[in-house]
């Protein structure tokens, strides 16, 4: 297994002939919106930083997408636009797949929270996930982070935006994926 962090929460987990692109944005820097500051930062628009120089070839292979949530830092228009036109393979939350079917994406398989599926011959699990703390949680939506298991590879656990919970701690100590991304 090969892991390509890109930027922010974009990466490509490169497993055999599969090329899982999780939490794409795409779009050149500075071309999306809103900010997410309020007070404390000079507010910049995403993505703050440009792609890596080659990492269109790498998103070009793409075979499966995986989406944690659908804020435009982790799918922005350019990662709708791309999956739309190729039909890749979206995976993503069960409570999120009315929105990007809407959107005309191929959503092939949604995860519910702490219930295994088949994924590319292994297995995928829902992990909950929660934005911040008191009032910021709600207003920020659904998240989910992925625990996956492939054959003949590491196990991973992709976080996706949290903070530490009991979820989080469970993870980590009865799953014991050998590769965290958080």
């Amino acid at each position: 297994m090969k892991v390509h962090h890109l930027r922010n929460a974009t990466l490509v987990i490169e497993t055999g002939a599969n090329f899982i692109l999780v939490d794409p944005m795409l779009g050149k820097k500075g071309t999306a919106g809103p900010t997410f500051t309020l007070f404390r930062f000079k507010p910049q628009r995403n993505p703050i930083v440009d792609l890596p120089s080659n990492a269109m070839d790498i998103v070009e292979k793409t075979t499966h997408c995986l989406l944690t949530h659908l804020h435009p830092d982790h799918l922005d228009k350019e990662a709708e636009n791309f999956l739309r036109t190729k039909q890749i393979p979206v995976i993503c939350s069960i409570k999120d797949e009315a929105t990007l079917k809407k959107k005309g994406l191929n959503v092939s398989q949604t995860v519910d929270y702490w219930k295994e599926s088949p994924f590319l011959g292994g297995k995928i699990q829902g992990i909950p996930a929660v934005h911040g703390y008191g009032f910021v949680a709600k207003p920020m939506g659904n998240v989910m982070g992925f625990h996956i298991e492939l054959p003949n590879e590491k196990s991973i656990y992709l976080s996706a935006d949290t903070i530490y919970t009991d979820d989080v701690h469970k993870v980590l100590t009865q799953l014991k994926p050998e590769i965290s991304v958080v």
